[in-house]
């Protein structure tokens, strides 16, 4: 019988160590008690692809980080995580290959092999971990470690292949080319750095981001959490009309209620998800008929974060949405059951958070699996109706809101990207007249004149007062 691992006190640990889904990647995920010097509870990539029959592999590798975990083999000194060890034993398990540097790495004619020594997969984690640190926790789990990981497996699978020109064109066909660019840039330096030491003979991967110049996916997998920005946030066909929102909002609250008011709030501020989810009480000023955008939570570090700082409006950080008393946003938020004022608005029916994979996963559906039923979802079942033509992620409702605001209501896209918080040209000199006449929009009624010409108006009209006031007072 196996012995388990001791603390001061001879009281057994507790905790076993898992190998499970988690962000979409196949992750060892290890207890907290065993490693006392790491800040944070250690996760780290399998080299295990999320296909068909990854479980059996995953219940083996379990058993045997188990034992090492035990035994103090995975814990240095000074109670740190041995990523040396458990490298050692991904490679023993078959899972990646060795790193062992070859004594000669030439051919038999004095040339350097042409297939490098590591898989892509391996060189991009490799890269990561040397990123880590100068990166913010949420970019490199949600971004570094989630979707340009997932983007790479996902062309591995549909290439069967590791051949650089294969991944390129596939990923060039299937996501979005400002973050393909981005990903083979980094991939490209992860293959730089293993030249250098001495782990990769060649970069199959340079040069081949500043070929790219085409933006847009043609054809983005719909199961994908989207993660594009806001470059075609005025783009009408990225957006449900307004009728076809109200048709996905009664569907919502008679099917999924739970989820009606969260939905709802998305579709009337153009909110992202994150920022929807961190809305605490505080955030809602009642007698000044606003709400405030300042934090958004991040579902991988399950962490709460300031608004990014893009230098957009100067900078700003926190974010003033109109909020008419007695119009639809004023009463849904009253209809939301009111807590303190620390206290998250949107609660989910279990737990304190919520889950941005379950709403999306109500959103799209999911298939059945051996722990959970199947969901049919949203938009599909609309689509069945034929109350909806296309499928957009949930992140679209802010494209929705956007264009309805924009097309439908014909305010400024000045004081729509005011509200929204993403980049559009507005020079200096206006910056606080928009910044002033944003709060005072009704987000929610047809604009019959453009809102900075009417301003303009109403400050030259303004002017005119002033100057016959003076000329009075001359005479």
């Amino acid at each position: 019988m196996m012995n388990s691992a001791k603390t001061a006190t001879g009281k057994a640990k507790k905790g076993e160590v898992s190998v499970r889904l988690d962000s979409g990647n196949v992750k060892a995920c290890f207890p907290r008690p065993y490693f006392p010097g790491e800040p944070h509870q250690v996760k780290r990539g399998t080299g295990i692809s999320n296909i068909e029959g990854w479980e059996d592999k995953a219940r083996l590798l379990k058993r045997r980080l188990q034992l090492e975990v035990e035994e103090g083999k995975l814990t240095n000194p000074d109670g740190t995580f041995n990523e040396n060890r458990f490298r050692e034993i991904l490679v023993e398990q078959k899972l990646r290959p060795s790193l062992k540097v070859l004594e000669n790495p030439t051919t038999s004619d004095g040339q350097l092999p042409p297939k490098p020594e590591l898989s892509i997969l391996e060189v991009w984690d490799m890269y990561c971990e040397y990123r880590k640190q100068g990166l913010r926790e949420s970019n490199y789990e949600s971004k570094w470690q989630g979707a340009y990981k997932n983007f790479l497996e996902s062309a591995i699978e549909a290439t069967k292949s590791q051949d650089a020109i294969k991944i390129r064109n596939w990923l060039i066909e299937n996501r979005n080319s400002k973050d393909v660019k981005d990903l083979l840039s980094n991939l490209s330096k992860g293959y730089q750095s293993g030249m250098k030491n001495k782990l990769l003979s060649h970069n199959p991967f340079e040069g081949m981001a500043e070929e790219i110049t085409s933006k847009g996916a043609r054809r983005k997998n719909q199961n994908e959490v989207d993660t594009e920005g806001d470059d075609d946030a005025f783009n009408e066909l990225k957006a449900y009309t307004w009728d076809e929102a109200q048709a996905i909002l009664n569907f919502t609250k008679t099917i999924y209620p739970y989820w009606f008011n969260f939905l709802k709030f998305k579709f009337l501020t153009g909110v992202r998800t994150g920022e929807a989810v961190g809305l605490m009480w505080c955030d809602i000023e009642w007698n000044r008929e606003r709400v405030l955008i300042r934090r958004t939570y991040d579902r991988e570090t399950k962490k709460f974060y300031p608004l990014k700082n893009d230098k957009t409006y100067k900078g700003e950080e926190v974010r003033k949405f109109p909020m008419p008393k007695d119009g639809e946003l004023w009463n849904l938020l009253k209809s939301t059951p009111q807590r303190e004022s620390n206290e998250i608005v949107f609660k989910p029916r279990h737990g304190k958070i919520i889950n941005s994979i379950g709403f999306f996963n109500v959103w799209k559906g999911r298939k059945a699996t051996e722990s959970t039923a199947p969901t049919r979802g949203i938009i599909p079942s609309l689509i069945e109706q034929g109350k909806l033509t296309q499928y957009l992620p949930p992140y679209n409702t802010r494209h929705t809101f956007i264009t309805h605001a924009v097309f439908d209501l014909g305010i400024d896209e000045k004081i729509v990207s005011k509200w929204c918080g993403h980049k559009v040209e507005v020079s200096n000199k206006h910056y606080q007249d928009v910044a002033i006449f944003a709060e005072r929009i009704n987000p929610e009624v047809p604009q019959q004149q453009s809102k900075i010409d009417l301003l303009e108006q109403q400050l030259a009209e303004q002017k005119e007062l002033i100057n016959r006031l003076m000329e009075n007072r001359d005479i």
